[in-house]
């Protein structure tokens, strides 16, 4: 029963349907929840992902997350298999090395629940980068810390994923803040989304398409 999951999800389908309560003796069963939802907790974010700050560019991102795109004709296919988990039980973070600049930077963490793409200051001025590399920025990271803060500025730069040939090169806007962490780097949404990235936390990888082939990190 533990290894087969077919089965498991189909005779827990007969218990949500109450066909083998005379089995359920030391197990109880979660009762699902009845009617509608009473109450809505939103999405906590911030940052560039709307586009900017002004309404006017805030609905345009919001009409274009709506415009229905054709699938590429030839896209490759994505997958994970069993043989590529080198250690399966484990709650580890999963953290890359990615090329940024001319800098090969490690301590990377792929974030999908950021909302932004995130440069610490530390690592900021270890790439050799000057203040004037900074653009001013006015919208603030909301649910980043306890509190919101307002990154320091924004920075665009060239971030590379992998090896020859395998490998993606795209231009990213990093929001850059001045805190202490663990991380370098956060990749959130923009970037991942921007890769077409497919992110496995329990393979500890990302793949993604290149011209080429499957790249992964």
């Amino acid at each position: 029963m533990e290894d087969c999951h077919d089965l498991w999800n189909q005779i827990e389908e007969l218990i949500w349907r109450g066909h083998l309560a005379c089995y359920l003796k030391s197990r109880e069963v979660t009762p699902r929840p009845r009617g509608p939802p009473e109450r809505q907790i939103d999405v906590i974010s911030g940052g560039l992902v709307a586009g900017d700050t002004s309404m006017t560019a805030r609905k345009a991102y919001t009409r274009s997350t709506v415009e229905k795109r054709p699938w590429p004709e030839h896209e490759p296919t994505i997958t994970f298999g069993a043989g590529e988990v080198e250690r399966s039980h484990h709650d580890d973070a999963l953290v890359i090395s990615v090329q940024i600049a001319n800098a090969q930077v490690k301590r990377v963490m792929v974030d999908t629940g950021s909302s932004a793409d995130v440069l610490y200051f530390d690592a900021f001025g270890r790439l050799g980068l000057t203040q004037e590399k900074l653009t001013p920025v006015t919208s603030a990271l909301t649910g980043f810390t306890v509190d919101s803060i307002s990154p320091l500025k924004t920075t665009m730069l060239p971030i590379t994923l992998r090896e020859e040939p395998r490998m993606k090169t795209i231009m990213t806007t990093f929001m850059v803040v001045d805190l202490p962490s663990a991380y370098n780097v956060i990749l959130g949404r923009p970037t991942l989304n921007r890769i077409q990235a497919v992110v496995s936390t329990y393979h500890r990888t990302i793949k993604f398409p290149t011209l080429v082939g499957i790249g992964e990190a």
